[in-house]
């Protein structure tokens, strides 16, 4: 499942558009990580390791090996991973809970009961196939384009949240279709990583030529973001940092792919298409320091998309992305991600005693830092104090008298585990980074146990 944020709003709701103007303000509050910190991830790379490799090589062959073979299992396992149990969660989560969509209107007292009778669950599973995506597709707990909030100032079209998003999925990606909607304009699809509800329209089935084909053994990663992939002069998608490829040849400056087209029979096709050379390279990338910080100055800045909202990133899938492309394959949700790798337990710890063992034991670039509902990258640390690469909304404040209030940033950053704590006592946060801290993980090291093993609800 995924690990939901919480949001709650107090005070006087600003503009959106003031916050996206003028990211990490609010009522003149400011955050100082933003303008102190050198915001080019590069910049904490240690010169004299940026090559060495973080896992040794044979290792990272083992774990791309690993990733290859989760990110074709929708086409190369008969049977779907997930049951009716979790096919149907979305509603059981939202049982009772319309909530409010577009413009800030309440949703109709049955609009969740209509949304489950075209579910129709009592013929689930019905009509699958395997399948792949023609471009990127969002991935809906439900199946319904309607927005969803807890409360309605949370809506609107800038605001990047909405409870219904669960994931994007790139283009060329391997599908596994489980169900139809009683009406037909809905699937529910499983990939490695995500289970939820598409339209049709975003993907074709697949036959077994065309999965051979797919499935050579070639593969490039993508390291631009947002690089284009062309057929002749036509612009067919940007390619998303971290999404992977079939290459069937190179030449000059440019590697030609495949890519997938629906065909005249509505099945897909292979399309050959065009990305310049120097937006791949072969996977696995070479896990190094300096390749990590390459790859994460391509998402510096980048807004913030809960569930991918608007063609954006999460924190998770920030980190999924980033690591994906070294052939470290990850979940889509930060709990999970946290047991991906040997798992420290900081929690309860004093904060300087924190930020020591992360100093002391964490390895830049390969460590990821946990707390409930938020997942990140330590790159580095600056005199004794770590600094950390994430997606994130924003810091919750609270006032003198005490209402609640948020400085949004709203993107990705390199930010200290004291973010917020240089505000104005009007404007001192509620929630500290560094307090909620409950661990780190080691990615690439023998799964050690987890947030979810010692109790913590996904």
């Amino acid at each position: 499942m995924r690990s939901y944020l919480r949001i709650k709003w107090g005070g006087v709701f600003l503009s959106l558009l003031l916050l996206f103007l003028f990211p990490g303000v609010l009522g003149g509050a400011e955050i100082r990580d933003l303008a102190d910190l050198n915001q080019d991830p590069r910049a904490y790379v240690e010169a004299a390791t940026a090559d060495r490799p973080l896992l040794p090589p044979a290792d990272q062959a083992r774990l791309n090996t690993e990733h290859e073979a989760l990110y074709f299992e929708p086409w190369n396992q008969e049977t779907p991973r997930h049951g009716l149990e979790m096919a149907r969660w979305g509603f059981d989560h939202h049982a009772g809970q319309p909530g409010y969509g577009k413009q800030g209107r309440p949703h109709p007292l049955d609009w969740l009961r209509r949304l489950e009778a075209n579910a129709d669950f009592a013929a689930w599973p019905r009509g699958g196939f395997k399948a792949v995506t023609l471009r990127r597709a969002d991935i809906r707990r439900l199946p319904s384009d309607e927005p969803h909030t807890r409360e309605p100032q949370q809506t609107g079209k800038a605001y990047p949240f909405d409870n219904l998003q669960e994931s994007t999925v790139p283009a060329g990606s391997p599908i596994r279709v489980l169900h139809h909607s009683r009406d037909g304009k809905w699937l529910q699809v499983e990939t490695s990583y995500i289970l939820g509800w598409v339209r049709p329209e975003v993907l074709a089935p697949v036959d077994g030529p065309f999965m051979k084909a797919w499935q050579n053994g070639r593969y490039v990663t993508v390291v631009r973001d947002k690089a284009s992939v062309r057929a002749g002069k036509k612009l067919l998608f940007q390619a998303s940092l971290g999404s992977m490829y079939p290459e069937t040849a190179r030449e000059g400056r440019q590697v030609w792919i495949w890519t997938a087209a629906r065909g005249k029979d509505g099945r897909a096709a292979l399309r050959r298409a065009a990305i310049a050379g120097d937006a791949v390279a072969k996977t696995p990338l070479p896990f190094t320091a300096a390749n990590a910080a390459r790859l994460a100055r391509e998402l510096v800045g980048e807004p913030y998309g809960w569930g991918g909202l608007l063609g954006r990133r999460d924190c998770s899938a920030l980190t999924r992305d980033l690591f994906g492309a070294f052939g470290l394959w990850l979940p889509r949700n930060s709990i999970e991600q946290a047991g991906m790798g040997r798992f420290v337990p900081l929690k309860g710890l004093p904060d300087a005693e924190k930020e020591a063992r992360i100093v002391a034991e964490g390895i830049p670039w390969r460590t990821l830092i946990w707390m409930p509902g938020h997942i990140m990258v330590y790159i580095g640390h600056r005199e004794g104090k770590p600094m950390i690469f994430h997606n994130f909304w924003s810091i919750r404040t609270r006032d003198g008298q005490g209402a609640p209030g948020r400085v949004v940033v709203g993107r990705a950053a390199v930010t200290t585990l004291r973010s917020g704590r240089d505000l104005p006592a009007s404007d001192l946060p509620r929630t500290d980074t560094l307090q909620a801290i409950a661990g780190m993980t080691l990615l690439g090291e023998t799964p050690t146990g987890g947030p979810l093993t010692e109790g913590q609800q996904p």
